[in-house]
C-alpha cells in the first residue's frame, strides 16, 4: 500500500484506517505504510508515534499568539474557541491540548495520557521532551487497530470533546485531591465555553 502526500507514519496510519474503516492491520501492510512514508522501518507505539509526529508537525506551523494571562481566563477560553472550532484534525486536537499546556491549563502529563492512555514516564531528556511508555504493552498491530479505531483520544472530534476526555481521564487518576481541583477548573471552562446547561458527570 503506497501512501501519497503524508510526511507523517500516524497520519498515513490515520488516512489509511479514515478509506478502510474495516481495515484490520496487518504486519506487511503497515510495515510497507512506514516504509513509504520514512524510507525505512523505524517507528514506535501508536501514540508516542503520532505524540512525536506532532512535535515535527508543529515545528512547521507558525508560532502561537497567545493571550498574556495564564490558567483559566476569558482571554484563553477565547482563544480555544476561535482557533479550536468545530472538527479538528488529528494534529488539531493535540495542538488544542498542548495549547491548553502552555496556557497552563492542563500539564504536560495530562496531556501525553489523553492521547496515549495510562502512561509511565521512563526518562526525560534534556530538552524537556517526555519519553513515556504505556502502562500495559501490548502486541503492535492489534494496538495500531485498538488505537486508530476506538481509543477515546481519536474518538474526540472537538474541544467540547477533548474536555470531557480529560475529565474523564482526571475521574480515573491516582492523585485525587489534583484530579478533583483540575476537574473543577475543566468545568468551569467547560461551562464558560459550552453554557451552563453543560455539565461533566
Amino acid at each position: 500500500m503506497q501512501v501519497k502526500n503524508s510526511r507523517y507514519i500516524s497520519e498515513a496510519i490515520y488516512s489509511a484506517y479514515q478509506q478502510n474503516p474495516g481495515m484490520k492491520l496487518d504486519e506487511s501492510t503497515f510495515l510497507e505504510i512506514v516504509k513509504s512514508v520514512t524510507g525505512g522501518s523505524n517507528y514506535t507505539s501508536p501514540g508516542a508515534q503520532l505524540i512525536s509526529d506532532y512535535e515535527d508537525w508543529k515545528k512547521t506551523q507558525p508560532p502561537r499568539q497567545l493571550p498574556g494571562s495564564k490558567g483559566l481566563t476569558e482571554e484563553n477560553i477565547a482563544y480555544l474557541k476561535e482557533n479550536y472550532s468545530g472538527t479538528l484534525s488529528m494534529f488539531g486536537k493535540i495542538d488544542a491540548l498542548d495549547t491548553m499546556v502552555e496556557m497552563g491549563i492542563i500539564t504536560e502529563r495530562e496531556k501525553l495520557e489523553a492521547v496515549m492512555g495510562k502512561i509511565e514516564l521512563v526518562a526525560v531528556d534534556p530538552e524537556k521532551l517526555i519519553v513515556s511508555a504505556p502502562s500495559e504493552a501490548v502486541r503492535y498491530m492489534p494496538q495500531w487497530d485498538s488505537f486508530f479505531t476506538g481509543a477515546a483520544f481519536m474518538q474526540s472530534d472537538s474541544l467540547e470533546d477533548l474536555f470531557k476526555l480529560l475529565d474523564e481521564q482526571l475521574k480515573n487518576s491516582e492523585e485525587k485531591d489534583a484530579a478533583q481541583e483540575i476537574k473543577d477548573v475543566l468545568e468551569q471552562v467547560a461551562r464558560k465555553s459550552f453554557g451552563a446547561a453543560w455539565a461533566m458527570v
